[in-house]
């Protein structure tokens, strides 16, 4: 039986969350069980061409900081713990998709960005205990699409056309998994 996920438009309080323009967006929520691998990989295949960027806000795994040194995957470290990793081919997509889930599940975020003219160090994430998370040296303007991963799914905010309502997102999620038409905003 395949995994069934859902593709809802957000509520206030997930948009929220984020200091992100709420005029240019649409906000969209996909919710899944055990997101996995290949279904944030297939995702972000069908959506984006390369580059693509990642935020690891943390990497509690040793497996993750190996995999990344191995490979020598560049990346651009922004904290202790925090890498973010620019994404030009689809081996190291889908050994980045691997740490990202393995975070998600952990409940850790990991952010994804698409877009023109993106710079590795305008994507460091700013938190406060009861402030919105922010991107403060981002020109959002240069963003086509920001995604959170969580262990619940995604949030995707996106300007772009082809993926701004439930039911075109959902063109672009693998066939492998079932839509609950009855949960989404279809």
């Amino acid at each position: 039986m395949k995994k069934q996920y859902f593709v809802q438009y957000s509520d206030d309080s997930t948009i929220n969350y984020f200091a992100i323009p709420k005029d240019i967006f649409t906000f969209i929520d996909i919710g899944i069980r055990g997101i996995g691998t290949d279904f944030i990989s297939t995702l972000v295949q069908n959506m984006f061409s390369f580059p693509i960027f990642f935020v690891l806000e943390s990497d509690i795994f040793e497996n993750g900081k190996s995999v990344i040194s191995e490979r020598n995957i560049p990346s651009y470290k922004f904290s202790s713990d925090g890498f973010i990793i620019k994404i030009n081919s689809v081996d190291t997509l889908e050994a980045i998709c691997d740490i990202s889930v393995d975070l998600a599940l952990n409940g850790i975020s990991v952010f994804i960005f698409y877009g023109e003219g993106l710079y590795e160090e305008d994507l460091v994430p700013s938190r406060q205990w009861n402030k919105p998370i922010e991107f403060k040296n981002l020109d959002f303007q240069k963003v086509e699409t920001f995604i959170d991963l969580s262990e619940v799914g995604l949030f995707l905010s996106s300007k772009n056309n082809k993926f701004n309502s439930p039911r075109k997102v959902s063109h672009y999620i693998s066939a492998s998994y079932s839509l609950d038409v009855e949960n989404s905003d279809i």
